[in-house]
């Protein structure tokens, strides 16, 4: 007969509650502690992050989980709440029961400004408040023509995690493997085109940016893969943070005007946002997600057009007020050059004829 093994007085089996984010405030050994199961509590580095589930037991300590997924129970006088005044996205399903267990992989964390800062308010997450946003993503097939050996392997559906008073939480998926490719050696986090934050291949693809000033402006954070060949484009991960964020594209140009071409280009909100071009009304191209690039050809000389590029997200933004989400497109107009002479021609080749003195 097997003999029953009771568990520790303070373990449990399960996580369960509210889930807090909070840093260390001073180095915890639970070894050199006075406490009778120094093997069920944490170890704690001073200023490193952590989170706590639920009340504070009555002996003063937390159920908590470092960041590296290692468990334990944690004295509340040992931490610190990391704190923010917005409510998260997600409390609680509609019946109130558990929403599940929260992911947590390595998360890097990382303050605009190169350190990490402290916030003011209160961050409180329910055991979901990790999970996705609804950020327009469609589930499809990688595009065989980024899996060309010429192209840069860059991430994929980045998603707005959680968006707080002075900080986001953003994740994103690895490149498409393919055969050949140079090999990724981390992802650069961005802020308005400057790095902020870098993760190492292989870690949990999450960053954590605070310092933003989301009430006041808009900032494009974008994620790029570090690669033997360099950076990846900075625009096949991207999107727009803080006030004002609609689902049109923005910055759209008109560039290299011709008499009978002329090639545009926009800055999408979202990079998991496909979008049709209309010229004139018209539909003219229906572009992937991850395309803001397109060249108009058999133009008409000396002609006005109008460019329309509508925003297609795969799903509803939701996080978005209805105001912001509906608005979904952007215009352009550019003249064509005047008609002329012919243009000259290109790539001219001079071969020796059959008699001497001949060229073709």
């Amino acid at each position: 007969m097997e003999e029953e093994v009771s568990p520790s007085p303070r373990s449990k089996s399960r996580y369960t509650g509210q889930v807090r984010l909070c840093s260390a405030r001073y180095s915890y050994n639970p070894y050199d502690g006075p406490n009778e199961h120094p093997e069920a509590e944490l170890p704690l580095v001073a200023g490193k992050y952590l989170y706590v589930y639920g009340n504070m037991d009555d002996d003063g300590f937390y159920e908590g989980e470092l960041l590296d997924g290692q468990r334990g129970l944690v004295p509340s006088n040992f931490v610190e709440f990391v704190q923010d005044k917005e409510k998260p996205l997600i409390q609680a399903d509609e019946e109130g029961g558990e929403l599940g267990q929260l992911d947590h992989g390595p998360l890097c964390i990382m303050g605009v400004d190169g350190g990490v800062g402290n916030m003011d308010g209160a961050l409180v997450l329910s055991s979901k408040a990790l999970g996705p946003c609804s950020n327009g993503m469609e589930e499809v097939a990688p595009d065989p023509e980024d899996l060309a050996e010429d192209v840069v392997p860059y991430p994929r559906k980045i998603t707005l995690i959680k968006q707080l008073a002075r900080s986001v939480i953003v994740g994103w998926e690895p490149p498409a493997a393919c055969r050949g490719r140079s090999g990724v050696s981390g992802y650069t986090v961005l802020v308005d085109g400057e790095p902020r934050a870098s993760v190492l291949a292989g870690s949990r693809t999450k960053c954590l940016l605070e310092k933003l000033d989301l009430d006041g402006r808009v900032h494009r954070v974008s994620v790029q893969c570090a690669t033997e060949r360099g950076p990846s484009d900075e625009l096949r991960c991207t999107l727009l943070v803080g006030a004002g964020v609609v689902v049109a594209p923005c910055g759209l140009r008109i560039d290299d005007i011709q008499r009978d071409t002329a090639e545009l280009s926009w800055l999408p909100s979202n990079s998991n946002y496909g979008h049709t071009v209309f010229l004139d009304g018209a539909e003219h191209a229906v572009l992937k997600p991850g395309r803001c690039r397109l060249r108009f050809v058999n133009l008409k000389a000396t002609t006005v057009y109008k460019v329309t590029v509508v925003a297609r997200p795969h799903q509803v933004p939701w996080q978005l007020p209805l105001e912001q989400r509906e608005k979904k497109e952007a215009a352009v107009e550019f003249c064509t050059q005047a008609a002329g002479p012919p243009l000259p021609p290109q790539e001219v080749q001079v071969v020796c004829g059959q008699a001497p003195g001949v060229l073709q």
